[in-house]
């Protein structure tokens, strides 16, 4: 096509381009239905890292220090070794974490 053709195809669809047609919110609704292909190859890429991780550690045994530790810290484990700030801080953590999931779950709502 020439420089004409196409000069003349933008002058005869340029009012249809800045018209728009009301449908109440249907192409959000419809949007929103469909499937994230993006999101669900992630959540398989995560689960597999985590289960590959998680098969590395239990053949390399790098449980066996972890287990070694946890075992020897019960055994001289005292009630004046418990500190409030960390508790704190993870309440406040955990918290924040589960508001961040219902203000995400409302966004999502399709009411």
């Amino acid at each position: 096509m020439t420089e004409i053709d196409n000069s003349l195809l933008e002058q005869f669809f340029e009012p249809a381009r800045q018209q728009e047609i009301s449908d109440n919110g249907f192409t959000e609704r419809v949007l929103r239905q469909l499937p994230d292909r993006s999101l669900i190859l992630s959540r398989w890429w995560t689960a597999f890292c985590a289960a590959l991780a998680l098969i590395l550690f239990i053949v390399s045994e790098a449980w066996r220090p972890l287990l070694v530790g946890a075992i020897r810290m019960v055994q001289t484990w005292t009630p004046n070794d418990i500190h409030p700030v960390p508790i704190f801080m993870t309440m406040g953590v955990l918290t924040c974490l589960a508001l961040l999931e219902v203000v995400h779950r409302m966004e999502k709502s399709p009411f």
